[in-house]
């Protein structure tokens, strides 16, 4: 009977909710700071974001007993940190649940009202530039690496490059393209960042 039942997982550490804010003063925020109180519940919740778990198999990453994996999971479940993503089953036919991180990061925020509301737009902002211009470094994958590219103009660049006939291929453009965006975005952060330092308050 138990072969029927499942004993592997499809459920994912990716999250792809929108980041959820939490004032330091805030209501629930004490119950999330106190559940990553102990060196055991961060390395539990790092563990799921690497790869979602039961609670005996957290147990053995973390190298703690399945009662105390039990109890820190409970509370970081409470605390909105943990998800059950799944449930699957042992060789011998028991339920086990398979945890996993929340769908939506999480962030902490100190300060006030209208630095939380540009932090946040500035957060969304740059999470949806990243997702846009991932997309678009697809597009150009798809439309430069075609089989006349890859066979004619890769070799000979590298040829050129090297010297030496069938030399190491160049990065693929979509890559390229992406790696030059997230330099963009990093400098003009970095700009951003200066201006609001260098101007002075009146």
């Amino acid at each position: 009977m138990s072969g029927l039942l499942p004993t592997s997982t499809d459920a994912s550490s990716e999250q792809e909710g929108d980041p959820r804010m939490f004032w330091l003063d805030g209501e629930d925020t004490g119950e999330l700071l106190s559940s990553l109180s102990s060196d055991t519940a961060r390395a539990i919740l790092m563990s799921l974001h690497e790869d979602p778990a039961t609670a005996s198999e957290v147990a053995g990453r973390v190298d703690t007993s399945l009662q105390n994996a039990r109890h820190h999971l409970t509370n970081l479940q409470e605390a909105g940190l943990v998800r059950v993503a799944d449930t699957r089953y042992s060789q011998k036919g028991r339920e086990m649940n398979v945890y996993a991180p929340s769908e939506e990061p999480l962030v902490v925020f100190v300060g006030n009202e209208e630095r939380k509301t540009s932090f946040l737009d500035s957060l969304k902002g740059l999470v949806a530039a990243v997702g846009i211009l991932g997309m678009v470094s697809y597009v150009v994958q798809q439309l430069v690496v075609t089989d006349a590219v890859q066979s004619e103009v890769f070799p000979r660049m590298a040829d050129g490059a090297t010297g030496v006939t069938g030399g190491p291929l160049l990065a693929p453009p979509g890559l390229v393209f992406f790696a030059g965006g997230l330099l963009v975005l990093g400098l003009l952060l970095v700009y951003r960042r200066w201006q609001r330092v260098s101007t002075p308050t009146v």
